[in-house]
């Protein structure tokens, strides 16, 4: 065979070889300078042909470079702008989350309410969920159901956790006092040995104001109360509260020795340091009935002894200037400790 025949064979041949060696490496996006890095063994033989040849592959490398660069760049910015996206996207549900999550949950408590209700016609599983529903958006959202008057003092009304406290004892599972008619009241107090403490009420919401002013004002003034609690530490008990010598307000009950209803059951009245300041009610016989028991020398107002309340003191005069009427001024039974606001 003629040698520049067999030459021109060789470089069709070496021609062909490349070809399909740079398709299917364009085909797995791998360029070829990478091909020729992984297989020197294979370039080598197939630019061995000629010279010629070596020149057709360098122009196909920088051709097929150039291409796989262009992808190269393409797929980067695109992963940039998914990445991108992909954060605006949550971060957008992050927040419609947040801001929508706690009216989504108060939604769902009292559509869960009304269907209990419906389908099943139990009116008292219904009133139950809507109570709770009402008393958690308060305890969570206490920011816009507090009424704060200075560091200290506040009322609220009455969450979930300080019902399931009073159900049953303060408050009476019939109790006709509405829920929303009561407020929980939290103040601070100087005790017995002049340290400050945490106290809490109930009451009346129509007292609620009245009552962190006049305590805060109190509490400036050292003025001393030995106990600040509910009476549900007593089981509801008065007798036991008052010989605790606990100031408290609201608590379900008749006055003592009658069937008439307190005014502490409406949450608008409240006892100061009962023990030193009694309830004396009288006989026909001229005998005197003092609550509660142990106090009994306490009962004469003209002896001095301390947290003893009278017209000259601080409390008496910051109740009575609230619109309060105090027990110590009534006729036929003088309740020392007592002070109480009707409603208009």
């Amino acid at each position: 065979m003629d040698r520049k025949v067999f030459r021109d064979i060789l470089l069709l041949l070496g021609v062909i070889v490349i070809a399909a060696v740079g398709a299917r490496i364009l085909a797995s996006g791998e360029t070829l300078s990478d091909y020729a890095r992984k297989n020197p063994e294979a370039m080598e033989s197939t630019s061995a042909g000629s010279k010629d040849t070596t020149s057709i592959f360098q122009n196909v490398e920088a051709d097929s470079a150039g291409s796989g660069n262009q992808v190269t760049a393409s797929e980067e910015d695109n992963a940039t702008h998914t990445d991108n996206f992909t954060d605006d996207k949550s971060n957008d549900t992050d927040i419609a989350y947040t801001e929508s999550a706690e009216s989504s949950a108060s939604d769902s408590i009292s559509f869960e309410a009304e269907k209990n209700g419906n389908d099943s016609g139990n009116d008292n599983l219904a009133d139950t969920l809507s109570i709770e529903a009402g008393s958690e958006m308060s305890t969570g959202n206490s920011s816009s159901e507090r009424v704060t008057y200075t560091d200290g003092f506040y009322y609220e009304p009455i969450s979930n956790e300080v019902y399931n406290r009073i159900a049953g004892i303060s408050y009476p599972i019939d109790c006709p006092v509405p829920i929303d008619e009561l407020r929980y009241v939290s103040i601070c107090y100087v005790d017995f040995k002049g340290e400050t403490q945490t106290g809490e009420l109930i009451c009346n919401k129509a007292l609620a104001q009245d009552l962190v002013e006049i305590f805060s004002e109190l509490y400036k003034n050292d003025y001393q109360l030995e106990s600040v609690k509910l009476v549900d530490e007593f089981g509801g008990d008065d007798d036991a509260s008052m010989k605790a010598n606990n100031t408290s307000c609201f608590n379900y009950r008749t006055i003592p020795g009658s069937t008439r209803i307190s005014n502490h059951a409406k949450g608008r009245a409240i006892d100061i340091n009962p023990f030193y300041n009694p309830y004396i009610t009288y006989k026909k016989d001229g005998s005197m009935n003092i609550s509660p028991v142990g106090s009994e020398p306490y009962a004469d107002r003209s002896a001095s002894f301390p947290y003893k309340i009278d017209e000259n003191d601080l409390a008496y005069k910051l109740f009575t200037s609230h619109g309060f009427s105090w027990g110590g001024h009534w006729n036929s039974s003088k309740d020392y400790q007592h002070f109480e606001k009707k409603g208009e």
